[in-house]
């Protein structure tokens, strides 16, 4: 059906290698920071690894209490400042291990004494022997250039090494994730019934809130390389304080809205989008806010972090059939390269 898609379909095995590849490294990570006492975590990277970074960010913070923050590339690269991340935990994310601005701040870390980590699907990359540690996304080559395996690959390490920093007994939670691949894939011929649905449909707004934002961007972002479609992504308090007054008659809004702690929330939203009847995509495993949606694609009930797994998932192969669906090559985004170079 396509490069993308083809190695979509061999997720489950890629995340079983990178499980295998990387268990004993985040514990002498998660020992390293207890050893050093370090309290805080900056994360870097770009496009899908930045959206892969905010995960990270709310696992990382939920589970441990370590605060997160992210690091911009241009303070150190076009301003020239000296950030000091001394006594951080520095993650840089790149599939590639080949951006050359990332490697650029992630070197500065290095000569301040923070404990680097590169997380890359390379291990003979500038960035994964740049880092004190490697977390090896065991991916294999990666054609596609729109990312798919190797940011579900990052997902699954990140998540490893938030449980590291945490201490606490969850990592088995892991292992349930190639299932969760499954489960998603198993949603295909809903997901293609959807891209039906939507395919006239242009400039998304998609909301979600907590540990489903990094997943939200990521679905912008495939929504706009694989088919060509303007979307931009609001946590949902967020879009309350301004972008609401967007909301009319016909505006097409993307729901993504596990069950949990933020169900309220996703109620209250699906709720007002209904009586200002706008056209509402929603992905949810919650029939109270299905039934509030013009379209519905129900989802499997999960905890919310492992959720970004399955959600992740669904939300590539829901890019991809609407990329067929308005006659666009997924497998070929215009103007693109599978390494992008910035600085």
């Amino acid at each position: 059906m396509g490069i993308m898609f083809d190695e979509i379909m061999t997720e489950p095995a890629v995340i079983k290698k990178a499980i295998l590849a990387n268990e004993g490294k985040v514990e002498e990570i998660a020992a390293e920071v207890k050893k050093r006492g370090i309290k805080d975590i900056t994360i870097i990277g770009r496009g899908t690894s930045d959206n892969a970074g905010l995960c990270f960010k709310y696992f990382a913070e939920i589970l441990s209490g370590m605060p997160s923050g992210t690091a911009h590339p241009s303070v150190t690269t076009m301003y020239g400042a000296n950030v000091d991340y001394s006594g951080h935990l520095f993650v840089a994310i790149s599939q590639s291990g080949k951006s050359i601005d990332t490697l650029a701040v992630l070197t500065q870390a290095n000569k301040q004494g923070a404990l680097t980590v590169a997380v890359t699907n390379d291990a003979e990359s500038p960035l994964a022997k740049a880092g004190k540690y490697h977390l090896d996304l065991s991916a294999g080559e990666e054609r596609s250039i729109a990312s798919a395996k190797s940011y579900i690959a990052e997902l699954t390490v990140l998540y490893m090494l938030a449980i590291a920093l945490s201490g606490k007994p969850l990592m088995s939670t892991i292992y349930s994730f190639p299932h969760r691949v499954e489960e998603a894939i198993e949603l295909l011929p809903k997901l293609a019934e959807a891209a039906e649905q939507t395919k006239d449909l242009n400039n998304f707004i998609i909301l979600s809130r907590g540990v489903m934002q990094g997943v939200g961007k990521e679905l912008q972002l495939k929504l706009n390389e694989c088919a060509y479609t303007f979307a931009q992504f609001y946590g949902i308090n967020d879009f309350m304080h301004g972008p609401y007054a967007l909301v009319e008659e016909g505006v097409n809004v993307i729901i993504l809205a596990p069950s949990g702690e933020c169900s309220e929330n996703f109620r209250d939203i699906a709720t007002r989008l209904q009586l200002l009847n706008a056209n509402v995509l929603t992905f949810s495993d919650d029939q109270e806010i299905l039934n509030l949606a013009t379209y519905g694609v129900k989802m499997p009930t999960m905890d919310n972090l492992s959720a970004t797994i399955s959600y992740s998932v669904v939300m590539h192969l829901y890019a991809i059939e609407l990329a067929k669906q308005k006659g666009k090559n997924p497998d070929a985004p215009r103007n693109l390269k599978k390494v992008t170079i910035t600085k």
